[in-house]
């Protein structure tokens, strides 16, 4: 029985994973794998059969087929033996999303340690990652909030309290196998796009200029507003429409979670050499352990 680590990041949205996927693959060296179920290691071989199972004996709409809360991707590191699933959670208002997953995974994987059935692979080690945007609260707002509603599942202690604050990182917190990681600006609030857009203006300096032109003509912003909240939220959603729009060309049509997986709108070295990058990625490599890769990934 071959035993494998696992990483469980909790994505606030779809950007997220995309840009998790990114770090992964070109600051890391980890990319994705198309398993299928009977390949994963137990327990999540059973855990994912048996949640297909249950919704297909529902009387279910084709709309809800692709609504079943599984990882959107996995990665695996053969080097590492490290399993990496990555999960849209469905936004800051849907912590039971993950709470519930948990709530089914937590006891079949004390009990594959026990009873690890026929499949190849076990699930020795697992570690938790909550990643949200800080927005308008800030960092310690949200670890609170994680805090609190993943303190405890099914009655037994989950997430032990308090979180300590990272020292080197004041957008991380952790504790044993959990952590929270939010996305902030300088000031420590704000959100992904604060991370991304400036690499998108680095690299692609003359579309974005544009694409700020057409969007600011075509749309009202209250980027000014005297309320932190929807000021907050009124940068984020300005920045995504001109990332949106400067990514037309190479994927018409399709969400900025696409545009930033498939474009090569931001480089290798330029993603890698971002502050905020570099700062995920060693929080990633500091908690999991795993060394990071020193060559520059060359594809997008």
């Amino acid at each position: 029985m071959e035993n494998i680590k696992a990483l469980m990041i909790f994505c606030e949205g779809p950007h997220d994973v995309a840009f998790c996927r990114f770090v992964f693959r070109r600051c890391l060296g980890i990319d994705k794998v198309g398993w299928k179920f009977s390949e994963y290691p137990s327990p999540l071989n059973q855990l994912f059969r048996s949640s297909m199972e249950k919704h297909a004996h529902k009387d279910l709409s084709l709309d809800m087929a692709h609504k079943f809360f599984l990882p959107d991707r996995t990665l695996y590191s053969e080097e590492h033996n490290y399993l990496v699933l990555l999960f849209n959670a469905g936004g800051k208002s849907r912590m039971d999303n993950p709470r519930n997953f948990l709530s089914d995974f937590l006891p079949l994987l004390e009990m594959s340690r026990v009873f690890p059935g026929d499949a190849e692979k076990a699930v020795s080690e697992v570690k938790y990652v909550f990643l949200y945007d800080a927005d308008h609260e800030g960092a310690e707002k949200v670890f609170d909030e994680c805090q609190n509603h993943f303190a405890q599942i099914d009655g037994k202690n989950f997430m032990n309290l308090p979180l300590a604050v990272d020292p080197d990182n004041p957008k991380a917190a952790k504790k044993d196998n959990k952590a929270v990681y939010v996305w902030a600006d300088k000031t420590g609030k704000g959100t992904l796009e604060d991370i991304l857009f400036p690499m998108f203006e680095k690299d692609q300096k003359d579309i974005v200029s544009k694409a700020s032109e057409f969007i600011d003509d075509c749309f009202q912003w209250k980027t000014d507003h005297k309320k932190e909240e929807r000021r907050i939220a009124e940068i984020a959603k300005r920045k995504k429409a001109i990332i949106c729009c400067s990514g037309q060309r190479k994927k018409p049509g399709l969400p900025m979670n696409t545009i930033i997986k498939e474009t090569t709108l931001i480089s290798v070295e330029t993603f890698k050499k971002n502050r905020e990058v570099k700062a995920f990625t060693h929080f990633i490599t500091s908690f999991c352990n795993i060394k990071p890769r020193n060559k520059l990934r060359a594809e997008s």
